[in-house]
C-alpha cells in the first residue's frame, strides 16, 4: 500500500499488487488450515487425570481433550503467520501490524491451549447432585452451583430424556468447571419411575 500527497494536502491510497506476495500468503495459509485440521484429530499425547478403567472418567477424558484439540487447532491457526512475519519482509508497517496481531494470537491460543491441557492431565472431581435446570450447555444443580457441559453434541442428545429438574445426577468435572461426564443416579432413576 502506498501513500502519495496531492497538491490539495490529501492523502490518496492506492494498492500495489507487487506489495503482496500471492504466493506466500496462499501457502501460510494453506499450512494453517492443514496445521488446524491435524490438530482437531490428534490423539490425546498427555497422561490423563482420570482413571480409564471406570467408564464415567474414561467418558470425561475423551469430551475434556476434545477441548484441547479445539484449543491445539486455535494455535495452529495463528502459528504460521507469525513465522510468515518472522521470515519473508514486506511492507514495514504491514509487518509491524501482521507480527503484533500474530504474536497476541499466539500468546493467547498458546495459553488457552495450556489451560485445556492442565484440565485433561488434572484429578477431575465427582459432584453428585439434584439437577435444578439445564439450559443450552449450562447444567444448574439445586445446591445453586452451576457448570458447563463440554459433551459431544450425541451424549447431550441421548441425556435430554432423563436430564431434567429433580433428576439424581453424578458428573465428573475439570478445574474449571467444565462437566466432561455427567450420568443419571439409581436415587434418579428410582424417583423417574
Amino acid at each position: 500500500m502506498t501513500v502519495a500527497a496531492r497538491p490539495s494536502l490529501r492523502a490518496a491510497w492506492w494498492f500495489q499488487f507487487r506489495d503482496v506476495r500471492l504466493g506466500r500468503v496462499a501457502l501460510t495459509l494453506a499450512l494453517s488450515i492443514g496445521l488446524m485440521a491435524l490438530a482437531l484429530h490428534v490423539p490425546s499425547f498427555l497422561p490423563s487425570g482420570a482413571d480409564l478403567a471406570d467408564s464415567g472418567q474414561r467418558a470425561y477424558a475423551r469430551n475434556i481433550w476434545q477441548e484441547s484439540q479445539t484449543s491445539l487447532a486455535l494455535v495452529a491457526i495463528v502459528l504460521p503467520w507469525l513465522v510468515y512475519g518472522l521470515l519473508w519482509q514486506g511492507a514495514p508497517w504491514g509487518r509491524r501490524i501482521l507480527l503484533v496481531l500474530a504474536t497476541v494470537g499466539v500468546v493467547g491460543t498458546t495459553w488457552l491451549a495450556l489451560l485445556s491441557a492442565q484440565s485433561y492431565s488434572a484429578l477431575p472431581r465427582q459432584v453428585p447432585g439434584v439437577v435444578d435446570h439445564v439450559q443450552g450447555r449450562t447444567i444448574w444443580l439445586q445446591d445453586g452451583a452451576n457448570y458447563y457441559l463440554v459433551l459431544s453434541d450425541a451424549e447431550l442428545r441421548s441425556a435430554q430424556p432423563w436430564l431434567r429438574s429433580g433428576t439424581a445426577v453424578t458428573l465428573w468435572i475439570a478445574p474449571r468447571g467444565h462437566v466432561g461426564s455427567i450420568a443419571e443416579d439409581e436415587l434418579g432413576r428410582s424417583a423417574g419411575n
